[in-house]
C-alpha cells in the first residue's frame, strides 16, 4: 500500500505543533498530500445549563473557536509550502472524533494524538475510538513529540494474530525505508515463534532489513517488555496491532494497552 493521502486531526492543545511535525514528516517522506483537520465544537453542557448558559454565550464561544481556526489556517499552510508538500485545510463542526471519522475513510493514514494526563482534552479517547470505527491505520502521536525523527530504526510486535499482520501490511511504507526492523515477540508460543520467522522472511521478500527477536519472560507485562524492546533496540518508531470492542481495551498481543498508550515514547502506528 502506497501512502497518498495523510489525514491529521489539527487541534488547540498544547502538543498540536509537535503533531504537525511527525504528519509533515511522514507527508514528505512518501510523497503524500496532507490534509488538516481542523473541528470547531460547542461546549459539552447538559440541556439545562445551555439554558442557563445562555445561547448567544456559546455562539460567542463559537465564535471565538473560528477566530482561531481562522488565524491557524495561514500558519498550516504555510508549514506546508515550507516542507514543499501539498494539502489543503478542513473546518468541520460537530464531534472532534466523529469529525475525524468521517474524514479518515479517504485517507492512507490518519495522525492524531497521545493523551497527556497533564493536559487532559475532550478527545482524549480519539485514538481508543478511531482504531475499532475509522477502518484506517492510525499514526499516534506522542505527546513529547519527535524531536529526533523518527522511521530510522523500527520494533514490530508480532504475536501471528490477524491484527498483527494487518498492521505489519499497512506499516510497509515505513518498513521498507528503515535503516533497521526488528521484529519482537513477547513470551510466544511455539508456533508464534515459528510465525515469527516466517513474518521476517516474508518483509525480506519486500527488502525490509529486518531482525526477528523474542523475549521469555512469564512474569514481565507485555507493555513493558515492548517498551523496554524499544530502548534496548534504540527504536524510533513502533507497530503493532489492535483489537477491542466500542474502545481499544487491549492490544492483540495482550493486555499491553494502557503501557502502550500512556508511556510512549516513539510514534506508534496501530491498526485493527
Amino acid at each position: 500500500m502506497a501512502i497518498r493521502d495523510i489525514l491529521v486531526y489539527h487541534g488547540n492543545d498544547p502538543h498540536n505543533e509537535s503533531r504537525m511535525d511527525i504528519a509533515i514528516s511522514a507527508a514528505k517522506r512518501h510523497g503524500a498530500r496532507l490534509t488538516g483537520l481542523h473541528v470547531l465544537t460547542y461546549p459539552a453542557l447538559p440541556t439545562y445549563m445551555q439554558v442557563e448558559v445562555g445561547r448567544e454565550i456559546l455562539d460567542q464561544q463559537m465564535a471565538a473557536q473560528r477566530e482561531q481556526a481562522t488565524a491557524a489556517e495561514p500558519a498550516f499552510l504555510k508549514r506546508l509550502s515550507d516542507a514543499e508538500i501539498e494539502g489543503e485545510w478542513r473546518l468541520m463542526e460537530g464531534d472532534a472524533t466523529d469529525a475525524v471519522n468521517q474524514s479518515a475513510h479517504y485517507a492512507d493514514l490518519v495522525v492524531v494524538p497521545q493523551a497527556d494526563p497533564d493536559t487532559p482534552t475532550p478527545y482524549d479517547n480519539m485514538a481508543d475510538n478511531l482504531l475499532m470505527s475509522s477502518g484506517r491505520p492510525l499514526l499516534i502521536a506522542p505527546y513529547i513529540g519527535a524531536a529526533g525523527g523518527f522511521g530510522r530504526r523500527i520494533l514490530v510486535a508480532w504475536n501471528a494474530s490477524a491484527q498483527a499482520a494487518r498492521a505489519v501490511h499497512d506499516a510497509l511504507p515505513f518498513l521498507t525505508a528503515a535503516e533497521e526492523v526488528v521484529v519482537q515477540s513477547v513470551n510466544p508460543r511455539d508456533d508464534s515463534h515459528l510465525s515469527g520467522a516466517e513474518i521476517g522472511t516474508h518483509l525480506a521478500r519486500h527488502d525490509v532489513k529486518v531482525e526477528v527477536k523474542r523475549i521469555v519472560a512469564p512474569d514481565l507485562d507485555v507493555g513493558d517488555a515492548l517498551l523496554s524492546a524499544l530502548s534496548d533496540n534504540e527504536c524510533d518508531m513502533l507497530v503493532m496491532g489492535g483489537y477491542g470492542h466500542s474502545r481499544i481495551r487491549e492490544l492483540a498481543l495482550g493486555g499491553a494497552t494502557r503501557s502502550i498508550l500512556q508511556s510512549m515514547t516513539v510514534p506508534v502506528l496501530m491498526s485493527h
